[in-house]
């Protein structure tokens, strides 16, 4: 029957790929993107605005439902002449990623790289930290006992994606930097989600770890 052959799955040859993960980041000046924030009615505590080398960002990723509040963003900042850019990073491979840029009034910019092996940071002290799992219970209370004390405005947390497919962060205190823990989720909503429930008004960054 026809409805019962499009159900199946493709298979072989005709089979499609699997999609790619790819985090995108929209970022603008800091008074840009929060006038345009404030402008459309977005929460201040909102967990996809991040902090991207001194300017804010608005990050989207595969695991979100879709890219409606990005496009909006972008519409209002270009209704009000600012200038924008959108950061892509798409995991091609755990060894391979592809960095892309798309900023207004510029040419389209690309770059593909090989990732090396991560590495403990260089501003950690002793053994490597363990990596806290947010989808788990135990993991929860394990990672709130291991930052506990931590500031918000002293902390944030780096956004990347792990070598397992899941989505990990790094807890980072600012001066004098240092790793201080990691942890893991299913995806990049799920991992932000339960730090900011574990670190009210936590500062998100994502990792960029192709070119600038």
């Amino acid at each position: 029957m026809a409805n019962g052959d499009s159900d199946q799955s493709p298979t072989g040859a005709d089979a499609s790929p699997a999609p790619l993960h790819v985090t995108s980041v929209l970022v603008a000046s800091i008074r840009a993107m929060s006038n345009a924030l404030d402008n459309l009615g977005f929460p201040e505590e909102d967990d996809r605005v991040v902090d991207q080398d001194g300017r804010l960002g608005f990050v989207t990723c595969s695991h979100e439902a879709d890219c409606d509040d990005m496009f909006a963003l972008i519409a209002e900042l270009s209704s009000s002449g600012e200038t924008w850019e959108i950061q892509f990073q798409t995991d091609l491979a755990p060894e391979k990623l592809l960095s892309l840029t798309l900023s207004r009034h510029r040419a389209i910019v690309a770059h593909e790289q090989e990732v090396p092996a991560e590495l403990p940071d260089a501003g950690a002290k002793g053994p490597q930290l363990p990596i806290y799992d947010l989808d788990d219970g135990v993991g929860q209370v394990q990672f709130q006992r291991a930052i506990r004390g931590a500031k918000p405005s002293e902390i944030f947390a780096e956004i990347v994606a792990g070598p397992d497919g899941r989505a990990r962060a790094r807890i980072v205190q600012r001066a004098p930097r240092r790793v201080l823990a990691e942890a893991a989720a299913a995806d990049e909503p799920a991992l932000r989600a339960a730090l900011r429930e574990a670190i009210p008004k936590l500062m998100f960054t994502v990792g960029r770890r192709g070119p600038a």
